[in-house]
This record gives structure tokens, sequence and C-alpha cells, in this order.
């Protein structure tokens, strides 16, 4: 179930959509348009692992969510498709964390934030099993992806089984380019009608290779 709060920020077909990336300097937006829209695709009731009380900062363990064949499902297998995906978390007060590229931990204040800590987490409550938060929301196109650690903040019960439930819109799409592209150049018009979006966060995910040129 979708609420309205998460469908009001999903696209159409002739949406453009502009995603930021980091590119070791400044940032760039990296300009899309959607050509075809499918989903929700619901990637349901995918076990982080199982989480021990809260004195145990393992968790689950890091986790960048693959099929039994090792395949990715949060990572786009061809250039000309967007993953666009939010995410609901069972049991209601499990916490999890997340981290975008893989190796780069998200949502920190002060440093980097601790397993277990005060900042960081997402809850079940934040973000309900079937009802996911708009918060959760995030972007993948091939040569990116996040990953996830699960983790049991209370004594009872010993341990948990952490489980998401992912709600993914598969686009279709035509790369436009960015300013500055030695090929691909978006034009004002599409710039000015695209909505903005951050890919990780404070820096951005680095701008895969493909997406250069």
């Amino acid at each position: 179930m979708l609420s309205p709060e998460v469908i009001s920020r999903l696209f159409n077909e002739k949406d453009i959509l502009g995603l930021k990336f980091a590119t070791g300097v400044t940032p760039v937006v990296a300009y899309f348009k959607i050509k075809t829209v499918e989903g929700p695709i619901n990637l349901k009731s995918y076990a982080l692992g199982t989480a021990a009380l809260a004195q145990n900062v393992v968790g689950t363990g890091w986790d960048e969510i693959r099929d039994a064949a090792g395949r990715l499902w949060l990572e786009p297998e061809f250039d000309n498709i967007l993953f666009h995906v939010f995410f609901g978390i069972n049991p209601d007060y499990a916490w999890v964390y997340q981290r975008f590229p893989s190796n780069v931990d998200r949502l920190s204040l002060v440093g980097t934030r601790e397993i277990g800590g005060k900042v960081g987490a997402i809850s079940g409550f934040d973000s309900p099993f079937r009802n996911p938060s708009p918060h959760t929301e995030f972007f993948t196109v091939r040569g990116a992806h996040p990953s996830f650690l699960g983790f049991h903040p209370y004594l009872e019960p010993p341990s948990v089984i952490i489980r998401l439930n992912f709600f993914v819109m598969r686009y279709g799409v035509n790369y436009l380019g960015y300013p500055g592209h030695k090929d691909k150049q978006p034009t004002e018009e599409q710039m000015e009608r695209a909505v903005i979006r951050t890919l990780g966060g404070e820096p951005p995910v680095p701008l895969p290779e493909w997406l250069r040129g």
C-alpha cells in the first residue's frame, strides 16, 4: 500500500527527472526523460537476517539486497532503466541503517553515526512495513546501489528477524546528459521542467562512469 504522500512523489511518462551526483569537485545534475512507468513492483518481505538483543552492535550485518544467485535486486541491469524505491520495516520496533553507495554511511550528524546510537536509524514506526514513509525514498541507476543493516534495540525478545518491504517503480528513460557533458546536453526547457533529487545525501553518490560519456 502506498500512501498519498508517497504517490505524490512518483513520476509519469514525459516527466523530467534530474539526479544530483558527485563528480569530485562540484555536483552535477544528470537529466532523464521518463518514457515508461511500471509498478509498483513489490520486493516482499526481504529478510536482512537475525539480530540479537541490543548489546549486539553487529545487528544483521550489511546486506546489498541480493537474490539467491547473487544478483542485485535494487540496481538496474540496463542503462535505460531507473529504479525509484521506498521501503517499510518489520517488526515496528526494529531499526534499520543505510549506506549509499553500499560502503558509505548515511544519516549522520557529527562524525559517523554508530550502530545502536541515537542518530541515523529508521524504525518500522517511522516507515511501516506495508505503508512506507516518503522519507525512505531513493533512486538507483546502473552502477549505484545501497546496503542496509538491521538492529534490535531491546532486550526482549532475545532475537528477531528484521525484514524490509520494498516498493519499486521501474522507469524506462532517455538519458539527456548534463551541462558540460561532451555529447549530451539537456535543453534549458528540460532543465526548467525537471524535478531534482539528490542520490545519497551529502556528499552525493559518485557519478557512474557510464553517465560521464
